[in-house]
């Protein structure tokens, strides 16, 4: 097996009740870590100053920041075109809808992609492939800008969407590797602002971009920004995959300088860990755990309605509607959104953290993740609402903004999810937090199916009804999490946890 180097010390590490490693059974050091609540840390930090979680604050804040900010570039590169297809459409001679075409297919590469690109940060660790992976986003971006024809440019997007997948498939992972349990749910917001909001910020320049100076710069801008990102990288993103296996911690002499996290590609490996065929199957083996699966379906249909609907209906709707040009329609979009996903954010990430704490005093000094879900309640009603308010007002023909403080809505329900979820499936099984990222990031390629049919459907049943139908959707597969809220800890006792990553 991969995890051998371990293996005869896994006896050792017991796990508690909820599933947590019991710390007092495999903390390698004399001295249990306590939080500043004096609460038991998990992770148990090891005695390394090259351990992560005993980087300084800065510096735990910098590479969060990068590998925010990549993830933020992922829907940010697929969507900045958005507001200007109908003149990529002109300039390609082909209608809108197959111009749309050229978004998809990177939704769909970065979605798929992440199979692929997370047993490889596992086993190569997250620096070297995020650059690598950067290197191809660029060279997608380049090709787009410069394509002579639309068969070129939907392979030029394919590369893009390939190459930003490997950018987001890191952020989840990093986030456990750097933070206590405690602290993931601010940190976790963090990153899912960045990533809810890399579309919103791509339409309200990308409009006025392609009007201004050609639908090419629409391509431009985010290559060139992502080299920017790849030069802070090259010496900000130390490697932080570090392994936690009993063994490897007793024996373990050397300790790590800033510069060999930076560059010593060997001294940065896990020992003995090598890839094998059943890596790139492990994403699928943890939908056999509810805690992951119903998460996994709601954040899905949260994200398909709530971010990629608006992202690519809104040009078509408020061009027919209001006679909007690229410009203003990436401004409505973009700053309706972005308030909304802040606004969500204020009211998710330390509060979450919060409640988890609280009720973790009343139980006991134990931390359950199902703690995380209680405030995920907000986003069942702030989402289906959204929708429907937005649908009403567009069937009513209101003027355009009411139809924006519906989609302000929704998105501020989603960011609740996003956060709250993200942090849920992590406390659950934080070494397999790189699956679990693996599976949201193809909840988010699964999403650029509702391009298919909800224009339409629109058309034939009209804007209010249909975006109710959505909203219904919505709110129905929270139900499941209820159930978890429920249930979810037994379900995990009985299923105990994943066999696999035990050295992370």
């Amino acid at each position: 097996m991969s995890d051998s180097y371990d293996s005869e010390k896994h006896d050792q590490v017991l796990h508690n009740e909820h599933g947590f490693p019991d710390i007092a059974k495999n903390d390698l050091d004399s001295e249990l870590k306590l939080d500043k609540h004096g609460l038991p840390l998990i992770p148990q930090p090891s005695r390394f100053k090259d351990d992560p979680l005993n980087w300084p604050a800065w510096l735990k804040w910098a590479v969060l920041i990068q590998v925010s900010f990549m993830a933020f570039l992922g829907p940010f590169n697929a969507a900045v075109i958005n507001p200007s297809l109908v003149l990529l459409s002109k300039a390609m001679h082909v209608d809108t809808t197959k111009a749309a075409f050229s978004t998809t297919t990177g939704i769909i590469l970065g979605g798929v992609a992440s199979f692929l690109w997370t047993p490889l940060t596992n086993v190569y660790g997250r620096r070297p492939i995020t650059l690598i992976a950067i290197v191809i986003t660029i060279m997608g971006d380049v090709g787009s800008a410069l394509s002579p024809n639309f068969a070129t440019l939907v392979g030029t997007r394919a590369l893009t969407g390939f190459g930003f997948s490997g950018m987001m498939s890191v952020g989840t992972a990093v986030v456990s590797d750097l933070f206590f349990l405690h602290e993931r749910g601010e940190k976790t917001g963090v990153y899912t602002v960045f990533v809810t909001n890399g579309a919103h910020f791509a339409v309200i320049g990308g409009g006025y971009l392609g009007q201004a100076a050609g639908w090419q710069w629409d391509y431009w801008l985010p290559g060139i920004i992502t080299s920017v990102s790849f030069l802070v990288a090259l010496f900000l993103f130390p490697e932080t995959l570090f392994s936690r296996g009993p063994k490897f911690l007793a024996e373990r002499q050397h300790e790590r300088t800033y510069w060999e996290m930076l560059w010593n590609f060997k001294g940065n490996l896990i020992p003995q860990r090598k890839l094998h065929a059943g890596d790139f199957l492990h994403t699928f083996y943890m939908l056999k755990y509810p805690s992951i699966t119903i998460p996994f379906w709601y954040y899905t249909w949260a994200w398909t309605f709530v971010n990629t609907l608006p992202a690519i209906s809104l040009a078509n709707i408020y061009t027919k509607a209001y006679h909007f040009k690229s410009g203003p329609i990436g401004l409505s979009l973009g700053v309706s959104l972005i308030i909304g996903c802040l606004l969500g954010e204020l009211s998710a990430g330390r509060l979450s953290d919060y409640i988890v704490y609280r009720l973790a005093k009343r139980n006991g000094g134990i931390r359950k993740p199902e703690y995380r879900l209680y405030l995920s309640t907000l986003s069942a009603f702030f989402m289906p609402a959204g929708m429907i308010i937005f649908g009403v007002c567009i069937q009513k023909k209101t003027g355009f903004i009411p139809p924006l403080v519906g989609l302000s809505t929704s998105v501020f329900g989603l960011q609740i999810a996003s956060t709250c979820l993200y942090a849920y499936v992590s406390d659950c099984y934080k070494p397999q937090t790189p699956e679990s990222g693996v599976l949201f990031n193809l909840g988010r390629g699964l999403s650029f199916t509702v391009g298919y049919y909800a224009l339409p459907y629109a058309d034939k049943v009209g804007f209010a009804w249909a975006w109710s139908t959505f909203g219904i959707i919505q709110f129905t597969f929270f139900i499941p999490i209820v159930a978890l809220m429920i249930w979810g800890e037994k379900w995990r006792q009985q299923l105990g946890p994943p066999s696999f990553h035990r050295y992370m």
